[in-house]
């Protein structure tokens, strides 16, 4: 289908502006962050708590979301979007906000640490040791269990995805589901939506190759914990909800990635948002049409979490 009005708005606004690619870091997190008020404030949750988990190189911040009304589901780890250079607990509050309203679920939302300071496998090393902090903590926060659950945006989709995949080998935390929101799986391969949208759809792909010379200058890309859709084996991942955007250049290597995970006989529900660009669901008000795709991931994802008819949909 056409981009959606509110869609065509935002790009026609950003064509305005410089690339964050073309600024430098410090002035592109400034402003992603400025931009973010107006994302909208996001649903009204039951209580906020910011709180600081420790990591073997020092504590990362993190805030944690109680639903008015608790569903019963383990609490979702939440990784935001941004490049691993990016973005932090400001950019994706108000989603944060959505999914922990929308689904009675505790979220967690980490400020892992950013390229280009802090490169791989600086943000994966906080996110293996958020993980398992949120294992051993579910029960003091009130949220749901067994296991917890991963998800995010983005950069952060990869991280969710990598977490995923590592808790097949670790005793430190158990997942249950994986949320990936137009995740970056795949750094190596470019498939056919990253050349037909790679510019003029919000996010070009001259950013996101910016982003990863960032995050992982000199790294073997096809290192799974860089990109894992390079895994050669999935037998055993947790389940997944797949959502991905019809002008979003990562659309085809993530649906590529849910397909191959239900090969391997991992429960994939795949969404795909029609009219929508990368990272949609984080933007908020700038989006309004994107309030219903919000609507669309959470009764995917519920569905999914009960084993219901969308459970294997890729």
């Amino acid at each position: 289908m056409p981009l959606l009005p509110g869609v065509q708005r935002l790009i026609d606004m950003a064509s305005d502006g410089p690339s964050l690619a073309d600024i430098p870091i410090q002035q592109a997190r400034l402003q992603l962050d400025t931009l973010a008020a107006s994302f909208g404030a996001g649903d009204q949750v039951g209580s906020t708590t910011d709180v600081d988990i420790p990591t073997p190189s020092g504590a990362v911040p993190a805030r944690v979301y109680h639903p008015e009304d608790h569903s019963g589901l383990p609490p979702l780890l939440y990784f935001h979007g941004g490049g691993w250079s990016v973005g932090g607990l400001k950019t994706s509050d108000a989603v944060c906000r959505k999914l922990t309203a929308r689904s009675g679920g505790v979220v967690v939302n980490v400020d892992y640490r950013l390229a280009p300071e802090n490169p791989y496998p600086a943000a994966v090393e906080d996110a293996f040791a958020a993980a398992a902090w949120l294992n051993r903590n579910a029960a003091d926060l009130n949220a749901g269990g067994p296991g917890i659950l991963v998800g995010g945006d983005s950069a952060g989709g990869n991280l969710a995805a990598v977490v995923a995949q590592a808790s097949r080998f670790t005793d430190d935390f158990t997942v249950r589901a994986q949320l990936l929101i137009c995740a970056a799986v795949n750094l190596v391969q470019r498939h056919g939506s990253y050349v037909e949208f790679a510019k003029g759809y919000f996010v070009s792909t001259s950013e996101f190759e910016y982003w990863i010379s960032l995050y992982a200058p000199g790294q073997d890309l096809s290192d799974p914990q860089l990109s894992p859709a390079a895994a050669t084996d999935l037998a055993g991942t947790p389940a997944a909800l797949v959502v991905t955007a019809e002008y979003d250049p990562l659309r085809d290597a993530g649906e590529e990635y849910a397909r191959a995970l239900q090969a391997a006989g991992v429960d994939v529900s795949l969404l795909r948002v029609a009219g929508q660009v990368h990272d949609f669901p984080v933007l908020g008000d700038l989006i309004p049409e994107g309030d219903a795709g919000v609507d669309g991931i959470v009764d995917r994802w519920r569905a999914l979490l009960a084993g219901g008819p969308e459970a294997n949909s890729a």
